[in-house]
């Protein structure tokens, strides 16, 4: 299974492109973070070559990578940034060395928030090296840099001040999808200390279920042994008094009680909560209004179950905590 190393730009004296309320080296960081905590809930190896504010050299950045994973194969190495100098939208940038697969994930993913694009670049003294220092000192590594938008573009500006999490979840989903794990059954890797019991935990699932798809007679895990893990989604309960929902980062009760038209007291209740703490992934019973479930089949799409309920995209991309266009066959989705 591929490595995934980030780089977030930029980071202590090295602040950055900024403007309109943004600072790279924080919104990269940020960012970074995001990606980082959805790649590991999904069993990938992450490391991070700044996750802290500090100056690092783009040379340390480098010599640390390799040191790392001296061996380059498997390893994606993702550098998260922002762009100025009057223009506007998305770029994605992947290496000479490189095939635009998941680039173009990228690409995809992003143009929903705003013009975007992907290209290679070269150097103008040399056209057979990369145009940028880290992709043209990875070679052999899968380094894609990723430019969220103009920093001194009022419109690019808002678009990630107020979609930080979705542009992370986002790429975090596209990379996923390029490895192989998304939608359907994921693939994890045991790593040491793994139990079926805490697998299960972590991936919302159980461990019946898991020795049943991977056609286990026992509980014993092998070091790197793959294993398919059933897809965690989250349906509707057998009761047409609520929905469910699974908290994500930066969830708070006002928050989702906001979003779904009901009250903190409610969804305590409903839950029996004693107290206003949420964990991440934490399946939350919420009170059923106006709201409606729908189950996708094949050849569904956002736009047409949009009009067929004649709501929009956003609506529904937004009640679901979709990051993405990519739906699931079987998978239940709350309908506005």
């Amino acid at each position: 299974m591929k490595s995934v190393v980030i780089n977030a730009s930029g980071g202590g004296s090295d602040i950055g492109v900024s403007g309109n309320g943004l600072v790279e080296k924080n919104i990269s960081l940020e960012i970074s973070n995001i990606i980082k905590n959805i790649l590991e809930s999904k069993g990938i190896d992450v490391y991070m070559l700044r996750d802290k504010d500090e100056t690092i050299s783009y040379d340390d950045r480098i010599k640390d990578l390799k040191k790392k994973y001296p061996n380059s194969k498997d390893v994606i190495v993702l550098s998260n940034t922002l762009n100025s100098g009057g223009g506007s939208g998305t770029e994605i940038i992947y290496a000479l060395n490189n095939k635009d697969t998941l680039a173009n994930k990228i690409n995809k993913n992003l143009e929903y928030f705003n013009n975007s694009k992907y290209y290679q670049l070269r150097l103008p003294s040399d056209t057979t090296k990369d145009y940028y220092y880290l992709t043209r000192n990875t070679p052999g590594y899968e380094t894609i840099i990723v430019r969220y938008g103009y920093a001194d573009n009022a419109k690019d500006a808002n678009i990630i001040k107020n979609n930080i999490e979705e542009l992370a979840s986002s790429v975090a989903d596209a990379i996923l999808d390029y490895i192989g794990i998304i939608g359907g059954d994921n693939i994890y890797i045991v790593k040491s200390g793994d139990t079926l019991y805490s697998l299960a935990k972590k991936f919302n699932t159980t461990v019946d279920e898991i020795k049943k798809l991977n056609n286990l007679s026992n509980n014993s895990l092998s070091l790197n042994q793959s294993l398919k893990i059933p897809n965690a989604t989250t349906e509707k309960e057998p009761s047409t008094s609520y929905d469910t929902y699974k908290v994500v980062k930066g969830d708070t009760l006002y928050g989702i009680a906001k979003k779904f038209n009901t009250t903190v007291d409610e969804i305590k209740k409903l839950n029996n909560l004693g107290s206003s703490s949420l964990s991440i992934n934490q399946l939350l019973k919420i009170p059923n209004t106006t709201s409606k479930t729908y189950t996708i089949v094949k050849g569904d799409t956002l736009y047409g179950i949009a009009k067929k309920f004649n709501t929009t995209v956003d609506a529904i991309k937004k009640l679901n905590n979709l990051s993405s266009n990519t739906l699931s066959i079987g998978k239940t989705i709350i309908i506005p």
